[in-house]
């Protein structure tokens, strides 16, 4: 009998799968990777460096669709090391990204990093218009009409969105003042893991996460009426995610 075969789900309902185990014993079939691994920086008992060049080649390789979280040195180094060039490559900078200052050497950490293999529709994704936005891109129009800009005027936006730019500015969760809150030492936002999986994803797609934590991907592929596993190596997270996705979900628009 193979390890597939004696598998038992943590948890489980008709859209999210929860495992309790070792992703590098184990990996389910799915369509995408989402997943945030450990830095190993050492900050939480399980925080070592399990990811490596090698297992994200294999993953490049074995699923269509890649998307991996770190910081940039440590990511330039996975990417580097597996030989494939990212199709994409985003940089969450959380709008309360002063306060996550790390005990690492050197220049304090304000933002993340996500590598994206594979074919996706990111470029489908939108979001709201600044002013300042608007404002530059009047002033563009204006001095175009007088022929002070030559270049061909871009195909036009709806007037309160635009299309999504690789920096990500999602609130970290749980800093701070909030930390108590917080559900895991690398906890993301959902609103980022939501808009994450929806470029990676369609309707019919199951999103596998290896590095579960507290279930923040799982949640987000649930109410976007996407089916998901997880898996996870330390059980109290395994509660903290079977929780969390037991408790109602709203559906949101994909």
């Amino acid at each position: 009998m193979t390890l597939a075969e004696t598998m038992k789900p943590y948890y489980a309902d008709d859209l999210v799968t929860i495992y309790h185990g070792d992703c590098r014993e184990w990996m389910p079939e799915a369509d995408v990777i989402v997943t945030d691994p450990p830095y190993g920086t050492a900050h939480y008992a399980t925080d070592t460096t399990v990811l490596t060049p090698a297992l994200l080649a294999e993953w490049i390789g074995r699923y269509p669709r890649v998307a991996v979280f770190g910081y940039p040195e440590r990511l330039a180094t996975l990417v580097g090391g597996s030989e494939v060039i990212p199709t994409e490559w985003i940089v969450w900078w959380p709008t309360n990204g002063a306060l996550r200052g790390t005990n690492l050497s050197g220049l304090w950490r304000e933002t993340e990093h996500i590598a994206v293999f594979g074919k996706h529709h990111m470029n489908t994704l939108r979001r709201p218009r600044t002013g300042n936005g608007m404002h530059m891109a009047r002033a563009a129009h204006r001095l175009e009409g007088r022929g002070e800009v030559r270049k061909r005027r871009p195909r036009a936006e709806p007037a309160d969105e635009a299309r999504m730019g690789d920096v990500w500015r999602d609130a970290s969760p749980g800093l701070a003042h909030l930390s108590g809150a917080r559900l895991h030492p690398n906890e993301k936002p959902l609103t980022l893991m939501s808009r994450l999986v929806v470029g990676m994803t369609t309707l019919a797609d199951t999103v596998l996460d290896p590095f579960m934590g507290s279930g923040t991907t799982l949640v987000a592929a649930k109410s976007l009426n996407r089916k998901a596993i997880g898996i996870e190596i330390e059980e109290r997270y395994c509660e903290i995610a079977a929780r969390r996705c037991s408790q109602e979900v709203l559906g949101l628009t994909a």
